[in-house]
């Protein structure tokens, strides 16, 4: 009987200890990409002017909040891989695509889809299980929402390239009006810096827009990898993807002159 009850103890003892020794995944390369990806999706400067008011422009507003809502869905994501919470009972992107529709239709629908993802693994109580069919889900309006990021932004460089056309023509008014070499010095000495100015945006644009052909290509790499997350390979290409996101994203303006570091044929 004893040995019965050993062997019975045994057998009760061996799932126990499966269980407690029995922890999620590994996804710290999913989590740090995530991670890395949300913040370089958040970029207000594009779609303002260092000393400007905030361009308030429906195109801008829609391209700010398009921003927001990949920043929301990407933080989701670092969250699930680290096995937290969502903490939401609500669409948490509600607000964004309101914003977005009278700009862009196909920026709308993205996000309404990812909020509505995001809604039922919040209630559903979603961990770190759940992360491989959260990526398989959201791969298409992630990359649908980018798509239509990218194509509100090309309109962006139009209008610098008018704005510098005008000012130039502005500081060559003013040259001729100019009544001495001192302050014709100063005018041309603005003229330069404002050329600048505007080169750097062009840049910051186009570097913006390498960004979020990172995070799409990024994404697509999770979704392709999602049944092998954890494994060595997968690890060493998201780390990859990481580090090339992280190269595009040190090459964004952040600081209060909005200078951008023009790498239009910079290697990647």
């Amino acid at each position: 009987m004893g040995g019965v009850m050993k062997l019975r103890h045994g057998l009760l003892a061996l799932p126990l200890a499966a269980l407690i020794g029995c922890g999620p995944p590994d996804y710290t390369p999913v989590r740090d990409w995530a991670n890395v990806a949300g913040n370089a999706a958040i970029y207000p400067e594009l779609v303002t002017r260092p000393g400007a008011a905030p361009a308030v422009s429906p195109a801008a507003d829609a391209i700010n909040a398009m921003q927001q809502a990949l920043a929301t869905y990407l933080q989701a994501l670092d969250t699930l891989a680290a096995d937290g919470l969502l903490m939401i009972r609500e669409d948490p992107l509600a607000a964004y695509a309101p914003r977005v529709a009278p700009a862009s239709p196909k920026g709308a629908e993205a996000i309404e889809t990812l909020g509505a993802l995001l809604r039922d693994r919040g209630r559903s109580l979603a961990r770190a299980p759940q992360l491989r069919a959260t990526i398989r889900e959201a791969d298409a309006p992630v990359q649908a929402l980018i798509a239509a990021m990218q194509e509100a932004i090309s309109t962006l460089e139009p209008i610098e390239t008018a704005a510098a056309d005008q000012a130039r023509a502005r500081y060559q008014r003013l040259l001729r009006e100019a009544r001495d070499e001192a302050s014709r010095q100063i005018l041309r000495d603005l003229s330069a810096l404002h050329d600048a100015a505007f080169a750097n945006r062009t840049a910051a644009i186009r570097n913006y827009q390498m960004v979020l052909a990172d995070i799409a290509k990024g994404h697509a790499l999770l979704k392709e990898r999602v049944a092998h997350l954890t494994q060595e390979e997968t690890a060493r290409q998201i780390r990859a993807a990481e580090a090339e996101l992280r190269r595009a994203g040190a090459r964004l303006p952040r600081d209060a002159l909005g200078i951008a570091v023009p790498v239009m044929g910079a290697q990647r």
